[in-house]
């Protein structure tokens, strides 16, 4: 197989950062929708279990990405050596041992449901709904993993464009199937994960196909299994499931803690805080998605400069992206909660805030995940990365429990840890990677990543000061009038030629 099957043309990651965008903008306007028609018809204990079960279920693939953690970077390394019987070795060795895993954690899945009211502080009338709800949340992850070394076609030959055109097609499917059960059968928090289930399994089942059509080297062959590439898939995976473990803990884990010492209205609105956060951050992960492949293949060609070029720049462009929606949100937070959710999640106002703050640390270094991959340096960027991540749980049940500062404690927690780890060793170990100084992080991807926003929050707190928006259309002007300041910024004095030279090119273009 050629490598240009694994480097990427540039035009071709916009087009796949452009359609990552969309599906998961998609997504996040259906979750809104959601969390607005629930709230305001059903209480904030009925709805507290939602979160409770979204929690729970990210703990469970961590059993799994044990298993799978090294599948696509192995599979795109033998991709571009043209090794077709080394894809088919992997895809045979993986499948048997996840099989075997995924028979061993239904039962135990299973098991927990049937004891879940022992374990967690939920209102007895829920328990039964919440018990089939984890149920139908496990049969659907069993189902992805088993299939997921027989999906890997998307990130190898890099369609995911087309891939994205199925997230969307399945957000679409999902918003139809729980507008139509809301409607008919009543506002209850188990039609979100029906309508889930139903959704994802049907685009898992397509993309299954497909995959098949467009790899045709991925199909099983059992007589390829090999033991030995199963212990090395497996050692690489313990990694990729410590970093699980510590993203999971970012977010995840407080909705545990605030489940045994806060209110379901705390839970509530920690909920729908983090969702804003994970949202934007998933999406900017996404839109990065399509380079991960690159950067691998850069690596294995030893193209370091290139390599170093394309860290730098897409710390840059995510600062860009993410302080474009964090910085208003951070000065009009209050006033988007009140007019969302009501007066009495006030305290969501103070989540939000906590979490926007944290992009400015997290986006300059937004592949270094990426590039510890290609460089077999994941021991280097997992083990810190856990263990801050652990200092961030304690420091939760300290906030939430020792000084009873609820859902913006434990928000607090993670924007202290995101901050000293990134400050202290993530932009260190992203420089060593990548051979770059700290004075080309700073002037390429820092202060040309943050200007746009420092500009667009002096337009925003002038605006909220002289004319404080009282609803969604105020809201809305004055958001539009700070964004022209911020991209006016951002075209302005942030772009290099070579990117000025891209938007003057398609600006004739789109007026021609």
């Amino acid at each position: 197989m050629s490598q240009s099957r694994v480097v990427l043309s540039e035009r071709l990651v916009a087009l796949n950062s452009a359609s990552s965008v969309l599906a998961r903008g998609v997504n996040f306007v259906v979750l809104l929708w959601v969390y607005q028609y629930l709230l305001r018809r059903i209480p904030a204990q009925e709805f507290a279990i939602l979160p409770l079960v979204t929690a729970l279920m990210v703990f469970a693939p961590l059993f799994f990405s044990f298993f799978i953690g090294g599948i696509v970077r192995y599979m795109v390394d033998a991709c571009a050596k043209g090794d077709f019987v080394e894809m088919r070795r992997i895809s045979a060795s993986i499948f048997i041992v996840m099989l075997a895993a995924t028979l061993v954690m239904i039962p135990v899945g299973v098991i927990f449901a049937f004891q879940v009211e022992h374990v967690f502080n939920v209102a007895p009338h829920m328990v039964p709904d919440l018990r089939v709800m984890i149920l139908l949340m496990l049969a659907n992850f069993a189902y992805k993993t088993i299939t997921v070394p027989f999906t890997t076609a998307y990130a190898v030959t890099q369609r995911y464009f087309e891939k994205n055109l199925l997230d969307v097609l399945g957000d679409l499917i999902r918003a139809a199937l729980l507008l139509t059960l809301l409607l008919t059968l009543g506002p209850r928090v188990i039609w979100v994960v029906v309508a889930t289930v139903i959704a994802e399994s049907s685009m898992n089942t397509v993309m299954l196909v497909r995959s098949f059509r467009i790899l045709p080297e991925l199909r099983f062959e059992p007589r390829l299994f090999s033991a030995s590439t199963a212990r090395e898939l497996t050692g690489f995976g313990l990694w990729t499931t410590l970093d699980r473990l510590g993203a999971v803990l970012h977010t995840h884990a407080a909705t545990m803690v605030l489940n045994l010492y806060g209110t379901a209205v705390e839970v509530t609105a920690y909920h729908v805080g983090a969702t804003f956060f994970r949202q934007l951050e998933s999406t900017i992960k996404l839109a990065a998605l399509p380079l991960q492949p690159a950067v691998a293949a850069m690596n294995a060609l030893g193209d370091r400069t290139r390599l170093g070029n394309t860290v730098l720049r897409a710390g840059r462009y995510g600062l860009w992206v993410s302080m474009f929606l964090a910085t208003p949100m951070i000065v009009y937070a209050d006033v988007v909660v009140g007019l969302y959710l009501g007066p009495d999640y006030g305290v969501a106002a103070w989540v939000l805030v906590l979490f926007m703050v944290i992009f400015p640390f997290t986006q300059p270094t937004i592949l270094l995940a990426s590039a510890a991959l290609a460089t077999k340096q994941v021991r280097s960027y997992v083990v810190p990365a856990l263990m801050f991540q652990c200092v961030g749980v304690v420091l939760m049940f300290v906030f939430a429990d020792g000084l009873d500062l609820g859902a913006p404690g434990v928000t607090l927690a993670l924007t202290v840890v995101a901050i000293v780890s990134h400050l202290g060793y993530f932009w260190r170990f992203c420089l060593r990677l990548t051979g770059r100084s700290f004075t080309e992080f700073a002037t390429q991807t820092l202060l040309r990543g943050l200007a746009p926003a420092a500009a667009g929050a002096c337009a925003w707190v002038a605006l909220r000061l002289i004319m404080p928006p009282s609803g969604w259309t105020e809201l809305f002007l004055q958001g539009v009038i700070g964004a022209c300041v911020y991209l006016l910024v951002l075209i302005g004095a942030c772009l290099d030629p070579r990117e000025r030279g891209r938007v003057h090119s398609m600006w004739a273009r789109l007026f021609s």
